[in-house]
């Protein structure tokens, strides 16, 4: 057992040295083949962090909801849309119900804001609440509470994207700032006046978002404030929410829907994922930078096995077996994608840097981009050196001579 664990380490090394050999004498060679798989890999993490980023974005304000569970009306599919409102009873209610400390109304729409610059309509998301019922966990919201309780008086996201974004750059800068909106109801324009900002970012629907109070919303929108598109509860200090959710669902029954707040925004990112084409499209990016990568990566087997062909015969010759070159032609196609990992992630963080200051979505090359795509670049390395090893077990040495 041992002499047998002794030579199969010795065959392992053996390819290894070839493997090393044979790649750093094909020199310039291998320039165009690596840049290829470069580019591959730069797809691939360039397809992660975009749906990653437009995931993120939308369930950016869900993330920040200061409770434990959502509620909605039963009729609500997703935040990328206004939201159908519930009657406001229904908080009343759920406050009744044991473990809920809190249950704070949410109102949501979507709002057109004129350029201050050229008069052309912006579409941003409006959220508000009741001033006595926080329902963010931002500091800067919440400190700006006093001031969105005067009359049409909001504070502004600064990582609004395009116009919007620079509108909101407007106000950093001159620290005053009037928004004129579009009043539906009313026979004049309605004025916003920006007294702080916020940072959340833009989503896919909308460039950014106002907050204000539910007193403002009322006085814009004219939407009675029995009108609720969400409610954010509380549980008491120690109460399971997993037990609380059961038990609001039994008390409201058929008249909301109940989230945990981890299942509201996997509700967000399935939307995205399957009732969209955003997931389907990003999937089939990645999908062509892996076929992309096994091309590239067999194109440069093929060629050094067909340069190597009669040096390879010998070997098989002189009792090299075939494990000797699957190990060979393993070593050198993983060789060949994890040289070009590296390289990739500097390019992909300069793309990430470029995109997010234009678009303002959240671009991170995160931990699991990492070890997923090191993952893909091995498995391609391996499948493309799978079809490769196939033309050395066909190869008999004496036609090869």
């Amino acid at each position: 057992m041992t002499t047998r664990k002794r030579a199969g380490a010795f065959v392992q090394r053996a390819a290894a040295r070839l493997a090393y050999r044979q790649l750093t004498h094909r020199g310039a060679k291998l320039l165009g083949a690596l840049l290829g798989v470069m580019v591959a890999v730069v797809l691939m993490f360039t397809q992660l962090g975009f749906k990653g980023a437009l995931y993120d974005s939308g369930v950016a304000i869900a993330q920040a909801f200061d409770g434990q569970i959502v509620l909605t009306s039963p009729g609500f599919k997703t935040m990328s849309f206004n939201p159908p409102w519930m009657s406001r009873s229904l908080l009343y209610d759920a406050r009744t119900v044991p473990g809920v400390r809190s249950a704070a109304p949410l109102y949501a729409s979507t709002v057109q804001v004129a350029n201050p610059s050229d008069g052309n309509f912006l579409t941003t998301w409006l959220y508000a609440f009741a001033p006595d019922q926080p329902v963010f966990t931002l500091p800067e919201v919440n400190e700006a509470i006093p001031r969105i309780t005067l009359p049409q008086t909001a504070i502004i996201d600064r990582r609004s994207r395009y116009e919007l974004g620079r509108v909101a750059d407007q106000f950093i800068r001159s620290g005053d700032l009037d928004l004129v909106l579009p009043a539906p109801a009313a026979a004049t324009q309605f004025v916003f006046h920006i007294a702080g900002s916020f940072a959340v970012g833009p989503t896919i629907s909308a460039d950014g978002n106002i907050i204000t109070s539910d007193l403002n919303f009322f006085r814009y929108l004219r939407v009675p404030l029995d009108r609720v598109s969400m409610g954010i509860v509380k549980v008491e200090v120690g109460a399971d929410p997993e037990v609380v959710k059961a038990a609001l669902a039994r008390r409201l029954g058929p008249n909301a829907r109940v989230f945990l707040k981890p299942e509201f925004i996997e509700n967000e990112i399935g939307f995205y994922a399957f009732r969209t084409p955003i997931g389907f499209i990003f999937n089939i990016g990645l999908a062509v930078g892996i076929f992309v990568g096994i091309v590239f990566i067999s194109q440069v087997l093929h060629g050094i096995i067909n340069d190597n062909m009669r040096e390879y015969a010998a070997l098989r010759a002189i009792g090299y077996g075939q494990s000797f070159f699957v190990y060979l032609v393993a070593y050198i196609a993983v060789a060949l994608a994890v040289a070009t990992y590296f390289p990739s992630i500097l390019i992909t963080l300069v793309i990430y840097s470029v995109a997010a200051s234009v678009t303002k979505l959240p671009l991170d090359l995160k931990t699991q981009y990492l070890a997923m795509v090191l993952a893909i670049v091995v498995a391609m390395g391996l499948t493309a050196a799978m079809f490769s090893t196939k033309k050395l077990k066909r190869a008999d040495p004496v036609d090869l001579f």
